[in-house]
């Protein structure tokens, strides 16, 4: 066991649970967290610290971390003790910004591929070398609409300058998702979420596990950097 400290970029929906991942400052490596309790995910209570509160985007906090867990769609699991987390700072400075840049992944193609989802097959036979990535958006908007009588949240952008390829992702980051909720059905440009000039937003994209033979990607954490 091992106490890291972990840059949280995504603490999205899973079911009716949490899923947490991000950027472990040890090793440089990105990371997704598991609990012991409910498999392949985390508690609501177990995001939290002891004062209550859950781990936020652009939080650093200490977590001890146990065995890895990997599988073949999900490299980066690795299980978190029981043991609460510690918040250590806000990822806030200019230089914590120049960081992240390191980690955007810079192609058109997101998560090795140009669609939405991925074929459970592709990993049974090739074991994904990733399943998280951080993306800057181009053209981003918000695409609220109602499917039998469900809302239905997605995230609709481009990537790459050259390719131009475009993405419309299903939303799990929960505090976005409260955003979105206080619009009527609609497309939303991104900008108008924000007062004055909007902030550099990034998003963390995620590969789900296996749903009706499709790994779906998921836009896990709208990261809105400080100015």
């Amino acid at each position: 066991m091992s106490v890291d400290r972990i840059l949280c970029l995504a603490n999205s929906y899973k079911h009716d649970h949490r899923c947490v991942a991000g950027i472990d400052l040890a090793t440089k490596r990105w990371v997704r967290l598991v609990g012991r309790k409910i498999a392949g995910c985390l508690t609501v209570e177990e995001t939290c610290y002891s004062g209550g509160n859950e781990a936020a985007l652009l939080d650093v906090f200490e977590a001890e971390l146990g065995d890895q867990c990997a599988s073949k769609c999900h490299p980066e699991d690795v299980f978190v003790t029981g043991k609460p987390w510690r918040p250590v700072r806000r990822f806030d400075e200019p230089r914590d910004a120049r960081f992240l840049m390191d980690y955007l992944n810079k192609r058109p193609a997101l998560l090795e591929s140009y669609s939405d989802r991925v074929y459970v097959r592709k990993f049974a036979e090739v074991p994904a070398s990733h399943s998280l990535e951080l993306v800057r958006p181009e053209d981003l908007w918000w695409w609220i609409r109602e499917e039998n009588g469900r809302r239905r949240n997605r995230a609709v952008f481009r990537l790459g300058h050259a390719s131009r390829a475009r993405y419309d992702l299903a939303v799990t980051d929960p505090k976005w998702l409260e955003q979105l909720r206080s619009r009527p059905v609609g497309i939303y440009a991104h900008e108008s979420f924000f007062t004055g000039k909007p902030p550099d937003t990034l998003l963390t994209v995620s590969l789900s596990e296996p749903f009706e033979n499709f790994h779906y990607k998921l836009v896990a954490g709208v990261v809105n950097l400080p100015a």
